[in-house]
């Protein structure tokens, strides 16, 4: 069984704990991700940068913020359109998924000439980030694309689900 002194519980006892004795104005500048992969405060540096999967799928984000205002980039790689050879059907499923997705999402969702599908989502704010508009923002971009992201993972195998088979067939 799993302590709060040595088990996983650890780092989210230290987020709670860092996120209730913050002070007020802390923004997102002064934190970091380290190497255990907990938020921690940093001297100074005004960008952070950190990747997560959600379902399968592997997003990257970049924030800086300084004083006054914030940016953040949310990057993920939703894997490669079926060839027409491997499934017609799953091609023409995962052409009119993006389609959607990219209607829907204002664009965000979109293919590139090498067959990949992307989403990509850009904010600006006009005050600096803090913990609360990380997550909040994160979770709203999340909780958007969750529709088209599981139905585009039953016509294309997320890049995050492909490597897991890959490395349990060696």
């Amino acid at each position: 069984m799993a302590t709060e002194e040595n088990g996983p519980a650890r780092p989210a006892a230290d987020l709670v704990q860092f996120v209730d004795g913050r002070r007020p104005g802390i923004g997102v500048r002064s934190l970091a991700v380290d190497g255990q992969g907990r938020l921690a405060r940093k001297a100074d540096g005004t960008r952070l940068e950190f990747t997560f999967e959600f379902l399968g799928f592997l997003f990257a984000v970049r924030m800086e913020s300084n004083d006054h205002s914030g940016h953040m980039r949310f990057h993920a790689d939703l894997g490669n359109l079926p060839y027409s050879a491997e499934s017609l059907a799953k091609r023409a499923d995962a052409l009119a998924i993006v389609a959607a997705a990219g209607r829907a999402l204002g664009g965000r969702v979109q293919t590139t000439r090498e067959q990949r599908i992307l989403l990509f989502e850009e904010m600006r704010f006009e005050e600096p980030l803090t913990p609360v508009v990380l997550m909040s923002s994160t979770v709203r971009l999340l909780l958007e694309a969750q529709p088209f992201l599981e139905l585009l993972a039953q016509v294309v195998e997320p890049p995050v689900a492909a490597g897991h088979a890959n490395l349990q067939e060696n």
